[in-house]
């Protein structure tokens, strides 16, 4: 019997070896996860930024916000939307729903970033931005369109950054809470009365809440000249403006 047991020995190890071989193989031979047809259309999608929805956050009292659209086309069913931030602790927060245009080519929500129950409000502090996500879907709840943004929020600043891509600095003292955040697409008319030329970069907006209105000095990251939509047209700026809502740099 002794004899045999270094032979018995080196079979188990053998075949301990094969197995763990086997089964090593197994794991890391798994093939790819597929992404899903879905998730596949979310990343593919896209409109022209004639196409994409005006889109604001406007910041209101405490820590109430408006998310506006304008210029809504491609007739979707249903827009959904999701904003994203983190509060002062780190801590990943969020607000989304779904919009219902029905036909019409603006809509507005009200948001509260914190939380509201009985009448008692706790609002999260230390928010200095985050993603605007908005999704187009139609009538049978396929995706049709995907848009993502980046936000960023000052209170009482009077400058404002946005992903190294906008930088504005404002005039005077600043009272209240300012928006910087690309905005999608643009005001319907500003769409009807065309482009100054092709966009390079943006479009940006700054939204606010303060009391008076503001007006500063505006850098844009990229290639182009500086344009921004005053309510009937589009001007050239190369100093100071007051025309914050829509800035783009075309060519």
């Amino acid at each position: 019997m002794n004899k045999f047991l270094p032979v018995i020995i080196t079979v188990v190890v053998l075949l301990g070896v094969g197995f763990g071989g086997f089964f090593a193989y197994k794991q890391f031979s798994k093939p790819p996860v597929e992404v899903s047809e879905e998730e596949a259309d979310e990343t593919a999608k896209d409109l022209g930024v004639e196409d994409k929805p005006y889109t604001a956050l406007t910041p209101g009292a405490s820590c109430e916000y408006t998310l506006s659209l304008d210029n809504i086309s491609k007739s979707p069913e249903s827009i959904e939307y999701e904003i994203i931030y983190k509060n002062e602790e780190g801590v990943t927060q969020g607000a989304s729903g779904t919009i219902k245009p029905a036909g019409a080519v603006d809509a507005t929500k009200k948001l509260l970033f914190g939380t509201e129950s009985s009448g008692h409000r706790r609002c999260d502090k230390g928010v200095s931005g985050g993603t605007i996500t908005l999704r187009y879907r139609n009538d049978e709840g396929k995706l049709e369109a995907k848009m993502e943004t980046p936000f960023s929020i000052a209170e009482n600043e009077p400058e404002l950054t946005l992903k190294d891509k906008l930088t504005v600095e404002l005039s005077g003292k600043v009272i209240g809470k300012t928006v910087a955040m690309g905005t999608f697409g643009l005001p319907r008319l500003a769409v009807k009365a065309g482009l100054p030329g092709k966009v390079t970069e943006g479009p940006y907006g700054v939204f606010t809440n303060a009391k008076s209105s503001l007006s500063g000095t505006v850098r844009i990251t990229g290639s182009g000249t500086l344009h921004t939509w005053d309510g009937s047209a589009w001007d050239k700026v190369t100093g100071k403006t007051s025309d914050l809502e829509a800035l783009i740099l075309s060519e």
